[in-house]
């Protein structure tokens, strides 16, 4: 079972995130926490989250909703890459001719 974390933990965890910031990022949904029978907690993801959260808004003076955007930006490219993984390793699982015949296709449609 993972650990989670309450506001006060997770303000705690976070150097740089205050109860009003947590406040716009939560109406930004840049974190959504999970509601249980403790109340609303969350999870090391959020953590991680917040904490670049914090460091767009600091750094580049960025609102909370361009953070989100940012984010969702960044999660969409994480997921693109963890595709392509799949990709590269289904192409890899097959025989040298098949291979071969994906990277020429692949080439071609690329640098083509």
């Amino acid at each position: 079972m993972t650990r989670t974390l309450t506001e006060e933990e997770l303000i705690t965890a976070v150097a740089r995130l205050t109860s009003t910031r947590l406040t716009e990022y939560l109406a930004a949904e840049i974190v959504i926490p999970e509601q249980t029978d403790r109340g609303l907690v969350y999870h090391s993801i959020d953590v991680a989250r917040l904490e670049l959260a914090c460091e767009l808004h600091d750094q580049y003076e960025m609102e909370a909703d361009a953070v989100s955007m940012m984010i969702s930006l960044i999660d969409q490219m994480h997921g693109l890459r963890a595709e392509l993984r799949e990709v590269l390793n289904a192409v890899a699982a097959q025989p040298d001719p098949v291979r071969q015949q994906l990277i020429k296709v692949i080439g071609t449609a690329r640098f083509g």
